[in-house]
């Protein structure tokens, strides 16, 4: 099976990617699939086979947000993570056994949405971190001057 160019490029990214970013990378995975999904639900419904492995591959990127989440960790944000994902995922199921696009229709805004989400909290917590490693190593703003 012939790889896309984005598929190649999420994998290289995957691959290389520092654990926090995961989630993100995760997310892309989410989003690519289940637009490929929706495309053939659209444009090619005699794809069996396409729009099943596309959506199953969102479906596979969904558990794996499930199984990213630390429950003692994350207390109650964690606990309702796994409640939106769980019910994503479930939709996703129900989507692929109708072949039904509105499913996944109303759910890419979300995906879309929590990707940005996520992005912008790991870019947050890398902020925090370089702020702190600057505090201790003595450089920052109180050690100039």
């Amino acid at each position: 099976m012939k790889r896309s160019a984005e598929q190649q490029y999420l994998e290289t990214s995957i691959a290389t990617a520092a654990k926090e970013d995961l989630i993100v990378k995760i997310f892309d995975i989410l989003v690519l699939a289940a637009t490929q999904g929706l495309e053939k639900l659209q444009n090619q419904r005699d794809d069996i086979e396409g729009i099943h492995k596309a959506l199953l591959r969102a479906q596979r990127a969904l558990a794996l947000l499930m199984g990213s989440l630390d429950m003692e960790l994350g207390g109650e944000v964690a606990r309702n993570l796994f409640r939106v994902y769980e019910f994503w995922h479930h939709e996703l199921v129900m989507a692929n056994m109708q072949k039904d696009p509105v499913r996944v229709e109303r759910l890419l805004p979300n995906f879309k949405d929590y990707r940005q989400m996520w992005a912008q909290a790991i870019t947050e917590f890398k902020a925090m971190q370089r702020e702190r490693a600057a505090a201790q190593s003595g450089q920052g703003f109180a050690a100039v001057g």
